[in-house]
């Protein structure tokens, strides 16, 4: 053998051996699978051997392998997509077998998962990842053809196709295809984005995905991607996959504001809610949030959803009878069952609580209930915020009792408002039940104002609120004085037992009226008769303002005090008259509505009156002998 022979020889054999070495490689990667019964093709059967170029000895080359063929496939990215993806029905692959061109092309997953090659005829390939196919391929053709190499690329992947269900706005099935761009695998973010984001009831501590290949349920912590930023457990979705969403069984505020500031929450901020109970207007509402923000279009950017506070608002507010904090909120769930949501909004006003104020979705119920009893303080409270009545319409009120004017009166409150017919603005100071004494001339000397009864009817039925005002003009407290609402009526009793100081006290306030009327009869100055003083009047006042005493004829020593008393008697009193002296119950008394007194005469002029009166017929007898 010569040289060049020899040369060739051993050219032939090096590459005679490489072939099952780059073989045993390629089966220890990917691994071995039986393969499968398959029909017969009608490709006749032979056996191919591997071919190897051959070339005139002192020219002796490797032939070049075949060019593959031209097609506008996009490369398979290397890493999580070429690693973890199953093929499947619709799959459009590109199957090489090294140096057998005639067994190589293009060909798709059928509906049944097989794949249809020459010779071999139909393998399934469904749920497999590319390596194992290729694999379970090699298998196949190694009947075939001697130590076959193949390599599948896949050159258009079929869209992933999952379900989502649970607490999502929009639950069913989804598809989302692959494209040239972008090669990458949706997230359960993503597809709940799709879905047109969460309820405000979604647990997204919870989120089971469960895989179509394997069955296998996975149980992934989403809110901790919107709380730490935790992207491993945002996973990525295979085809098949089902996501559910489970309800939560309690309401955490801050959760809630947490999801609603995120792109994962429901994006249109349009709510349809009913709010029943203590409000103004009850009813069925369309509420829209606030946009935070404008964009190119001018659309508006980011949407504030609408809060339970808004809703109140726009309803009129809460009632004087409201109690705000048992406030609940019925909510329907995607999952059946609904879910009642307590609310105290007291903690919103006394301590800043913004949990409280929790973001309302589609459906939702509100239920404002009555108060079981009347905290004044707490009523007093809410009127001073803008969760209190927001209708500036005075309310109708009945007035009976120890007043001076009993009957039904509109009381109105100062006030610092205007009215454009559909909104309301500036502040507004409520009538409250003084106002409404007020308007029945004050209160009768007799009242008895620590046992005042206020009579309402709210939605759920009558109440009775038992008033004191005597601790408001005792001791200041305000929390007695609450905000009358339509409908209100008032009754205030006679006291049984008064003290001076009690009456004093009372008729200093602004609970008596304005002014009374006294009657100043007899030896009076100029001005006497009746009139009007202010309602502290005291006796020896009463006379100054009726001009004094006649000089003379009056009697400056002592006055008759004459009064009309609730129960219809009249009471007379002499009282000793000393000017020197303030005011007192025995010498100088407060004056009541209608009093009157009467200045008697002196003793020199009822002497000079009396003679007077004997005379007067003796006076027309000389009047006749005169003619």
């Amino acid at each position: 053998m010569n040289t060049a022979s020899l040369r060739t020889y051993m050219y032939k054999g090096t590459i005679a051996g490489l072939l099952p070495v780059l073989a045993i490689v390629n089966f220890q990667s990917v691994g071995m699978t039986a393969p499968a019964q398959v029909g017969k093709s009608s490709t006749p059967i032979k056996t191919i051997p591997a071919k190897v170029a051959q070339t005139p000895a002192k020219k002796a080359k490797p032939k070049a392998p075949a060019k593959p063929v031209q097609n506008r496939r996009v490369a398979v990215p290397a890493g999580s997509f070429a690693d973890s993806y199953t093929l499947g029905a619709g799959d459009r692959l590109r199957v090489d077998i090294f140096n057998v061109p005639e067994y190589s092309g293009e060909f798709y997953v059928l509906g049944d998962g097989a794949i249809n090659l020459p010779v071999v005829g139909a393998i399934p390939v469904q749920g497999l990842t590319v390596q194992k196919a290729s694999a379970l391929l090699t298998n196949y053709f190694s009947r075939y053809v001697k130590r076959p190499i193949v390599t599948i690329s896949v050159l258009a992947p079929r869209p992933v196709q999952f379900a989502i269900a649970g607490e999502v706005t929009r639950s069913g099935s989804y598809t989302i295809p692959f494209t040239a761009d972008n090669r990458k695998f949706p997230t359960i973010s993503q597809a709940i984005q799709l879905a047109g984001g969460t309820t405000q009831t979604a647990n997204l501590r919870q989120v089971q995905v469960r895989r179509a290949a394997t069955g296998r349920i996975i149980s992934v912590n989403i809110f901790d991607v919107l709380q730490r930023g935790n992207t491993s457990q945002d996973i990525t979705l295979r085809d098949g996959d089902t996501i559910y969403i489970a309800r939560s069984e309690g309401v955490n505020t801050a959760d809630r504001l947490r999801l609603a500031g995120s792109n994962l929450a429901n994006q249109d901020a349009t709510v349809k809610v009913a709010i029943l109970g203590e409000v103004g207007k009850p009813g069925t509402y369309t509420l829209r949030g606030e946009s935070g923000g404008t964009t190119a279009a001018g659309t508006g950017g980011r949407v504030t959803p609408p809060t339970l506070t808004e809703a109140i608002k726009i309803a009129g507010g809460s009632t004087a009878s409201a109690d705000l904090s048992r406030i609940k909120v019925r909510r329907n769930t995607r999952t059946g069952n609904g879910q009642t949501v307590p609310i105290n909004l007291l903690n919103l006003l006394k301590a800043g609580d913004f949990g409280q104020d929790i973001i309302l979705q589609d459906g939702d119920t509100i239920l404002l209930p009555t108060a079981t009893e009347i905290n004044s303080a707490n009523s007093t409270l809410v009127a001073a915020s803008n969760l209190g009545p927001q209708a500036i319409n005075p309310p109708r009120v009945v007035v009976v009792g120890e007043v001076n004017r009993p009957g039904t009166y509109t009381v109105t409150g100062s006030a610092n408002t205007t009215n454009n017919n559909t909104q309301l603005t500036g502040t507004v100071s409520l009538p409250t039940v003084t106002n409404a004494i007020q308007s029945a001339s004050g209160i009768k000397p007799t009242a008895d104002i620590r046992q005042i009864q206020l009579i309402r009817t709210t939605r759920a039925g009558e109440q009775k609120i038992s008033l004191n005002l005597f601790k408001l003009l005792q001791q200041g407290d305000t929390s007695q004085d609450i905000i009358l609402q339509e409908g209100d009526r008032i009754f205030i009793p006679v006291a049984q037992n008064l003290s001076a100081q009690d009456v004093e006290l009372v008729s200093t306030s602004t609970l008596s009226p304005t002014t009374i009327k006294v009657n100043v009869i007899g030896e009076a100055g100029i001005s006497g008769g009746s009139r009007d003083v202010p309602s502290n009047t005291t006796l020896n006042q009463a006379i100054l303002l009726a001009g004094g005493f006649n000089n003379v004829r009056a009697n400056k020593n002592e006055v008759d005090l004459i009064r009309l008393n609730p129960n219809g008697t009249v009471t007379k009193r002499l009282i000793r008259l000393n000017f020197a002296r303030g005011i007192d119950a025995e010498n100088n008394p407060r004056l009541q509505n209608n009093d009157t007194i009467v200045i008697g005469r002196n003793n020199l002029t009822r002497i000079g009156d009396g003679f007077s009166t004997i005379l007067t017929p003796f006076n027309g007898l000389l009047n006749i002998l005169r003619f």
